[in-house]
Order: C-alpha cells, then sequence, then structure tokens
C-alpha cells in the first residue's frame, strides 16, 4: 500500500456496374516467412475499422484486392523470442513496387502501419525506412513512431521496416526494459533517397523521446507531441495503443473530482470484507483527488470485457492512479456536483509494472494496481481522469486488450435495432438509434448478391441526437426473390459506416421459401396449386398438393446442401425461384 506450407489466397475484388456502391480496389501482395521457425508466425491486416481484411500463418502469400486506406499489420510470434529471419512484405501485385516491408525483431507482438494509395495520409505520403539497431541488448529495447494521438509503428529491435508517412510532426517514444539506456542500440528514420530525417539513441534510463519534423518547418514541432487534457470538457478521445505526454500540470481551471469517500470518489479500505461495487479489495480512488490530470474519453465500438494497461511495458515511473465514470453529456457537470458514481479506480499500490484493468495481472505487475475487466456494450462511452500523482514528466503507454473494442472517435451513431419484414405492400424496414451526433443522413441499400449494392432511398437523420429515434422505409418495388438490405449511416463530414445485413423474401408471384437462404429447414408459401422443389439435377426431392398449400405453410427438410428451385403452377401459369441450403 502507498501511503500520502506456401498458400496463395484471393481475397475477392470485381468490376462493379455502374450505378452501384462498390468501393474501387488495388490488388497487393503480401508475403510472409522466410524465417527459421516460420511455424511460430502468424499475423493479419486490418482496415481503419478494425475490420480483418487478410491473415495467414508463415510461410504464406496472400493477393487481397483493398480499397485505398490506413492499414495495421499486426505480427505475432507463439515463441515470444520474434520472427528469428522471417520478414513480410506488402507489394502492388501488377507492378511490384512495394509498399511495405519489414519483420519482428522480437517479443511475441507488434503492429506496423501499411499505407495504401496514400490513405495514411491527407495527401499522398513519401516512402521512408525505420532503422533500429541492436545495440549490446536489444531485448531491452522497444520504441514507438507516433504523430498525433496515435502510433504509426511500434517494434524492437534490431528492426528494418518501411512506412508511408505524411507531413507533419512525429515523436519517436524510445524504452529501455532494464533502464540503463539503449546500450549502443540507435534508431534513424531515412527518406527514399537515404537520406536521414531523424536518428538518436536512449543514452540512459527507460524512457525518452525525440521529436522531429517531416516535410514542415522544424520550429512548427517544438511542442509537438499527444496532448494533455487537464479539465473534463477537454477530454481527449482516444484509440487503440496511443501513448500520452504527463508533467506536472496542475488540476487545470478547476478541481472537478469530490471529495475522498464521497458518492463520486468512494474510499475502500482493504482487507474489510467490503469489496468495491466492481469486485476488487483495493483501497480506493483519487484519495488526493485530482492532481497533475489528464482527462480522456474511451468509445465503445464493439462490447464486450474491457481491459487496458496504463504504463505497460516497464515504463511507470510513478504512482498513475485513475478514476472511470460513464460518459454524456452531462458528465463534467455531474462529476464535480457528486452525482455521478464511478465504474471503477485504482488508487495504485505501487510505482511499477503498470495499471488498469486486467482479468490477469500482467508480468512484473502488483495486484493493487489492477482492477476487474469491466463489462461494457456498443456504443458505450467513458471518461478517465488518470492523476499524475507523483508529479514526473514522461511518455504513458496505454494498451487496450479484453474482447471490447475501442473506436478513434466518438461514435457518430448509436444503432439499436434495424429488421426488414414482408408486407403486403412491400418490404418494411424499421430501425432506432440510441444517440446520433452530426449525423446527416441515412442511405438504404438493397443487394441480391451481398456483392452489388444500390441506394434505394435516403432519409435525413436527426443531426445529434441524445433520445431513442425511430425511422421507418417501405421497398414497394423488392427483387424478386431475396432481398438484403442495409443502412449507409453517412456524418456530417461525409465519414460513414454500415449497419448489419438484414434479408427478406419477396416474390411476384406470391410463391417463396422462408427462411432463404436456409441450413435445410424451411417453409412454402404458394396461393395455389402444386409446389415441387428439384435439386440441382432436376430430380423432384418435395411435391405439395394444392390442398396442402391452401391450408397451411408447409414446412420441408433437406439434408443436402445446394441449390434447389422451387416450381408452383396452377395449370395455366407456372413460376419459379430458387432456394439456397447452407451446411
Amino acid at each position: 500500500m502507498r501511503f500520502a506450407l506456401i498458400a496463395s489466397i484471393m481475397i475477392g475484388c470485381a468490376v462493379a456496374p455502374s450505378g452501384t456502391v462498390r468501393a474501387q480496389c488495388t490488388n497487393y501482395t503480401i508475403t510472409v516467412g522466410g524465417g527459421l521457425y516460420d511455424f511460430e508466425v502468424s499475423w493479419n491486416m486490418v482496415n481503419e475499422l478494425g475490420a480483418v481484411v487478410a491473415s495467414g500463418f508463415a510461410p504464406t502469400t496472400v493477393t487481397a484486392c483493398l480499397p485505398d486506406g490506413c492499414y495495421q499489420l499486426n505480427l505475432y510470434d507463439s515463441f515470444g523470442d520474434g520472427w528469428n529471419g522471417a520478414t513480410y512484405s506488402v507489394a502492388v501485385t501488377a507492378t511490384g513496387v512495394l509498399v511495405g516491408s519489414g519483420t519482428l525483431a522480437n517479443g511475441s507482438s507488434g503492429t506496423m502501419q501499411v499505407s495504401l494509395g496514400g490513405g495514411c495520409s491527407s495527401g499522398d505520403c513519401d516512402m521512408y525506412t525505420m532503422v533500429v539497431t541492436a545495440g549490446l541488448y536489444p531485448t531491452e529495447v522497444n520504441w514507438n513512431l507516433v504523430t498525433g494521438p496515435g502510433i504509426v509503428a511500434t517494434g524492437f529491435a534490431p528492426t528494418t521496416l518501411m512506412m508511408c508517412l505524411d507531413t507533419g510532426c512525429y515523436t519517436m517514444q524510445l524504452f529501455d526494459a532494464f533502464g540503463d539506456g539503449w546500450n549502443g542500440a540507435t534508431w534513424t528514420l531515412n527518406n527514399a533517397g537515404g537520406a536521414s530525417v531523424g536518428s538518436g539513441t536512449l543514452g540512459t534510463g527507460s524512457i525518452g523521446q525525440a521529436t522531429f519534423p517531416i516535410g514542415v518547418p522544424a520550429a512548427n514541432c517544438a511542442s509537438a507531441g499527444p496532448i494533455t487534457a487537464s479539465d473534463c470538457p477537454e477530454a481527449v478521445n482516444i484509440c487503440t495503443n496511443i501513448n500520452f505526454s504527463i508533467d506536472p500540470n496542475g488540476i487545470g481551471s478547476m478541481n472537478e473530482i469530490p471529495s475522498v469517500g464521497s458518492y463520486g470518489n468512494p474510499l475502500f479500505y482493504y482487507g474489510d470484507g467490503s469489496p468495491s461495487p466492481w469486485g476488487s479489495d483495493n483501497e480506493g480512488c483519487l484519495l488526493n483527488n485530482e492532481l497533475n490530470s489528464t482527462w480522456m474519453v474511451v468509445n465503445i465500438s464493439q462490447g464486450g470485457m474491457l481491459e487496458f494497461t496504463f504504463g505497460g511495458l516497464s515504463t511507470q515511473v510513478g504512482f498513475y492512479d485513475w478514476i472511470m465514470y460513464p460518459y454524456s453529456s452531462s458528465t463534467c457537470s455531474a462529476i464535480p456536483a457528486n452525482t455521478q458514481a464511478p465504474v471503477s479506480c485504482n488508487w495504485n499500490w505501487v510505482s511499477y509494472g503498470g495499471t488498469g484493468l486486467a482479468s490477469t495481472v500482467p508480468s512484473g505487475g502488483d495486484a493493487g494496481n489492477f482492477e476487474p475487466p469491466l463489462a461494457v456494450q456498443t456504443g458505450d462511452q467513458y471518461i478517465i481522469c488518470f492523476s499524475n500523482w507523483s508529479s514526473v514528466s514522461t511518455v504513458v503507454p496505454l494498451q487496450f486488450g479484453g474482447t471490447a473494442v475501442v473506436s478513434c472517435e466518438p461514435l457518430p451513431i448509436e444503432l439499436l435495432a434495424f429488421h426488414a419484414k414482408r408486407t403486403e405492400g412491400g418490404i418494411l424496414m424499421d430501425w432506432s438509434t440510441a444517440s446520433e451526433k452530426n449525423t446527416s443522413h441515412f442511405v438504404v441499400q438493397r443487394s441480391a448478391d451481398l456483392m452489388e449494392w444500390e441506394g434505394i432511398s435516403e432519409l435525413r437523420a436527426a443531426g445529434s441526437s441524445y433520445t431513442t429515434l425511430a425511422y421507418r422505409y417501405l421497398d414497394a418495388e423488392p427483387i424478386d426473390g431475396v432481398n438484403y438490405y442495409r443502412l449507409q449511416m453517412v456524418d456530417m463530414d461525409g465519414t460513414m459506416e454500415f449497419s448489419p445485413i438484414e434479408q427478406a423474401t419477396w416474390s411476384l408471384s406470391g410463391m417463396f421459401a422462408y427462411p432463404n437462404p436456409n441450413r435445410g429447414a424451411f417453409q412454402v408459401h404458394a396461393p395455389s396449386g402444386e409446389v415441387e422443389i428439384m435439386d440441382a439435377m432436376g430430380r423432384t426431392v418435395y411435391r405439395s398438393s394444392a390442398s396442402t398449400v391452401g391450408n397451411a405453410d408447409p414446412s420441408v427438410q433437406l439434408t443436402t446442401p445446394g441449390i434447389y428451385t422451387l416450381a408452383s403452377s396452377d395449370g395455366a401459369d407456372r413460376a419459379t425461384t430458387r432456394i439456397v441450403v447452407f451446411e
């Protein structure tokens, strides 16, 4: 306690017909492998929405058709000693132009930025090569390259990797696990012509940083780096594995944390048999209230169990106390008014090993610095007040874990539900939102094959709202057969995201199977006449008489996956549609 085998995979890309909504893409070849222990190597590439667009083991060659954008390549080694000579490369398939390469020199994981078509920049980025040499003790060395609030790349030593960087100010953050500097290891960032734009080393200690410009005057970068917010209304939105600076910056314009032992800043006693509301038996929250504070908002883009660590990688150099509240437009008023209870907090027991939420205390950490993971839902927001009790000046890594996913920006819209169902007049869609922030409009999109999408209607959104809103749209002219629907939700600044996909079946003849597609169990609806189901060879696998059809929708069970034809005839006319049965 403290006192006062090689595989080749093609991920599809087709040319969209005119009038359809379809992102253009370029074929890239991703090659991973060539090391001593390729069986230990795995990787995946995610886009800016956090979706995995390619993945594999080693040795692997993957061809993926990807739109321009900023991607993150995650590198993993199951043994934890790096890739042992294995490398990755990303190249334009048609020309062989290399857009990214590197390796995992040490450890069990690392991340690298891959810019496709200048997607990691505000314009066209330029290629640079980062070289980190080994020194005497490379296993002690790790580093981050940061611009603004985000990590561009992170790794160990030795490392050589290519990155496409835009103009701006960059900060190289240097860490040494033993605390005696890099012992001869150095870093150098070279441009495409081989000229150095930044270099240095960590002479002593466990942490350091250097800020340098790329394509801008050096004077512009004098105070560059992650920002520190000292009051609740100035809280910064954070994303996965952010780094931020702390210093003795005081409490801002006001001390917002209530007094110790209050509703908003509770006090607990270790060993008294009465745990905190979130289940731990640690001392309490901010026992010295708000000291040298940094405020940050955490936006949950996918629910699950949230975990995080401040000061991991052996970088904690003081007491990092923190308190966490649910966040809304009224939170910054409710906290100082002592009307908002925290969802978790920690008054550090030790000044090393990190602190945060964890199901298992990280190696080198102390249980007194960690609280249980927090169950969160999609769309939830939380605010954390980080208190620099020790008044140190340093850089704090914040790493997220668990099953929840954190978004870099406030969620523009929180979609509660989206449904599509058949009615007499067409297919009716209804959806509701729990909140909207700077939302412009919804585009209702329809597809017959889940590949080509067309916008069939546009509805104006509320703009900003913190109450539940309901929307409805009737597709009066659906496609004959299975209709797939999704919402394109567009923000005021043009950014967009998509809803989950819903489906409904429509038939001009009034005949259809539901659900369709299915896994072999479905029902058949037809107004009159005989119904027949045939397999791909034309063999009849099911037949129903008019009397059966007229009374009820019969249930059908098929055991063999495939595409079947459903036909109905009343003696004069014959209508057909298809049924898809999955495994």
